[in-house]
């Protein structure tokens, strides 16, 4: 028996006493080293992790069998530096190593080397990754087995610009090696092309290391289809029929959902057979995913195929009441498909969202720091896959997902409401995250009725936000404040923090102040039922607090609310947003007035980082005369570009940082001189792109 196929038993039971226990290293972080160490753990394997010291925290580390320390700073001296991870694995004596997705899940040359070191890879064959890989081969392959490809052109910035004239535009510029919506610019004209590729090579070489681009036809209003695949070393490819992954910003998506809501029955089946059409033919292994483009006619086109477990794996798995994990491991292990293919049937609908540490509200601009709140209702048949608890530091290292909800329902609008009211309850707070974002984007009519494309949000991002907003905005105060006095003055009939105790308090029917966000609300009770806000009046008639649940009956209507006692201040979630909250009568939130202040003008001629990240490139030098809207230097957080512009004429005076060097929330980077403002200017002088 070879080595792949005896590293772990055919049943797929944990080992018997005395047998020897499989084991294996996850190669990654993230959620997905949690998903993969929990389908280990159901198969009585032995798991080891690796970790950077700015993940020591993660959830990864804490439930591994075993967690190694990569040393080094950077990622390509950690989680991307393979003679060390194979060097770890070697002597913590595991027989497999599990890529995950993303860093090295589809490096071919680390598959190779994984191979050479006696180990199993658990992914598909070198010369799978190899093939589907480089994209403009994988193009050249798939045209070759009959299924319809967008045309493109191939080669460095030099070579492509001479192809010009033969481009129709809008096209979409890709980097070769690319995935994940990095090193994707799009290009509507050739006056364009140039700087297009220019971006898009520069984002090539840094993420991936190769900076070949291609460029292809660009659908404006596209769908984005895949097909799940499991393959096994005899001979069976499976398909798990297909996910929409439709929502995305930036070519990155938040939203995915089983099965599609967009195809017929006819066109599914185009799609799975086209897809085993293209495994079946490379004699494919183990997990992967063709990927797809639709159009407004129902074309569909080949995109690429991602030969790796993916993020949105679990829709698929919801639906097919499978373990996809557990196949990929069963695989690697020489097993055959333990199901045939009409075993494999669609069951109801599912949604997963993927929740990210990023404001919306602000172009998607990232968030790291601590995590002081991450709660998410207590209910049965919610899915939340994450590496991260309450008091963790995000690292601005990553990428910016946190965490991944995921939900069934029988039938599409069931799934959407249910995953309303999921993302209505939960609360997070200490970053920025899109959770407000997301709920928006659910409950409207655009998601409901199946009206987005891959562009939509991009396209309407600030009407978005503008309904969000809104949405906040006309949430009733009133309710927030009653919540808190229930908090703290009726439900705890001692109030430890209170000037007054609860009886004497509301005999004496002060004028009670309570601040939401800085706005203030007189508020009082009467008979312990009658709440009265600003002079409007509430009939409270029962209230149950179960944890940091609050469900209150106000005028004969269930409301239900998140508290967070917090320090100074009190946290109020309520329908997917967090408000802040305190009040004068609690001697640990009060907050003295100072009046008679006057507001000092200044030009703010210090220009200090937004968020946690690393310098990419500083665009001037001490002394330049820079004009407004001029990009001073880029930041990189969390894989997303962030430029710095100055929003006026001004000097540079100082340049506190280097190109490389990493900064943190309000670090100082740049001093500028006003080259020509009037006393007392009073304006910003930064802007973020």
């Amino acid at each position: 028996m070879t080595k792949q196929q005896s590293w772990h038993t055919d049943s797929f039971s944990p080992p018997s006493e005395g047998s020897g226990e499989a084991s294996l290293l996850i190669a990654n972080r993230s959620e997905i080293a949690v998903r993969i160490i929990r389908a280990a753990q159901k198969n009585g394997i032995r798991t080891v992790a690796v970790y950077a010291a700015d993940d020591a925290e993660s959830l990864h580390v804490s439930l591994a069998d075993e967690a190694v320390l990569l040393s080094g700073r950077t990622l390509n001296e950690t989680y991307l530096n393979q003679d060390k991870i194979i060097q770890i694995a070697l002597k913590t004596g595991v027989e497999a190593i599990h890529p995950g997705y993303g860093f090295l899940s589809e490096n071919a040359g680390f598959a190779q080397k994984v191979a050479d070191s006696g180990l199993v890879f658990i992914g598909p064959t070198p010369e799978n990754i190899r093939l589907m890989g480089e994209k403009n081969q994988a193009f050249k392959y798939v045209e070759s087995l009959g299924i319809p490809i967008l045309p493109s052109f191939r080669g460095t910035v030099e070579e492509l610009v001479k192809h010009t004239s033969e481009m129709e535009f809008p096209v979409m510029v890709k980097a070769s090696a690319g995935g994940g919506g990095k090193g994707m610019v799009i290009c509507n004209s050739g006056e364009e092309l140039l700087p297009a590729l220019e971006k898009a090579e520069r984002q090539a070489i840094s993420y991936f290391g190769n900076g070949e681009l291609f460029v292809e036809k660009y659908l404006p209003r596209a769908r984005h289809l895949e097909v799940q695949l499991m393959a096994d070393h005899h001979g069976n490819v499976m398909h798990f029929f297909e996910r929409e992954c439709s929502v995305q910003r930036n070519f990155q998506k938040i939203i995915e959902e089983a099965p599609s809501p967009s195809i017929s029955e006819e066109l599914r089946n185009q799609l799975t057979s086209s897809a085993v059409k293209i495994a079946r033919s490379m004699n494919y292994r183990n997990a992967g995913t063709i990927e797809f483009l639709l159009d407004e006619s129902c074309h569909f086109y080949f995109l690429e195929m991602n030969t790796r477990i993916q993020v949105e794996h679990p829709v698929t798995e919801m639906i097919t009441n499978s373990d996809l994990v557990s196949l990929q491991l069963l695989v690697a292990a020489g097993n055959p498909l333990p199901m045939n293919q009409e075993d494999i049937q669609i069951s109801g609908h599912a949604i997963e969202v993927r929740l990210c540490a990023e404001d919306a509200s602000r172009n998607f601009l990232p968030s790291a720091g601590k995590l002081t709140v991450w709660d998410f209702p207590e209910e049965q048949n919610i899915r939340l896959e994450t590496f991260v608890s309450e008091g963790i530091t995000v690292s601005p290292n990553y990428d910016s997902l946190l965490a991944k909800i995921i939900i069934r329902g029988e039938t599409r609008e069931l799934a959407i409401g249910k995953i309303q009211h999921l993302l209505s309850e939960t609360c997070i707070s200490g970053i920025h995250t899109n959770l407000s974002f997301l709920t928006g984007l659910v409950e409207s009519n655009a998601f409901k009725e199946n009206k987005i494309y891959t562009r939509y949000i991009d396209e309407n991002l600030e009407l978005i936000n503008q309904q969000v907003q809104e949405k906040r905005d006309n949430l009733n105060k009133h309710k927030l404040v009653i919540a808190y006095l229930i908090f703290y003055f009726q439900q705890k009939k001692q109030p430890e923090n209170s000037i007054w105790n609860q009886i004497g308090f509301w005999r004496m029917m002060p004028q009670l102040e309570v601040l939401v966000e800085g706005e203030k609300y007189k508020c009082g009770i009467e008979n312990g039922k009658i709440f009265r806000i600003n002079h409007q009046e509430y009939l409270v008639d029962n209230w149950k607090l179960t944890g940091k649940k609050l469900v209150i009956h106000i005028d004969q209507q269930a409301e239900t609310f998140l508290i967070i006692e917090g320090v100074g201040k009190t946290l109020i979630g309520a329908q997917g947003f967090t408000f802040e909250l305190q009040s004068n009568s609690l001697l640990n939130q009060a907050k003295v007035d100072r009046k008679n202040q006057e507001p000092i003008k200044i030009f703010e001629n210090l220009i200090s980082a937004d968020l946690f990240g690393r310098v990419l490139k500083i665009n001037v030098s001490e002394g330049d005369t820079v004009t407004s809207g001029q990009t001073l230097l880029t930041l990189e957080s969390m894989k997303t570009e962030i430029h710095i512009l100055c929003a006026v004429d001004a000097q540079v005076k100082k340049i506190h940082i280097k190109e490389g060097s990493t900064v943190v929330e309000r670090q100082l980077l740049v001093e500028i001189a006003p080259s020509d403002s009037p006393e007392g200017g009073g304006y910003s002088a930064m802007n973020i792109q």
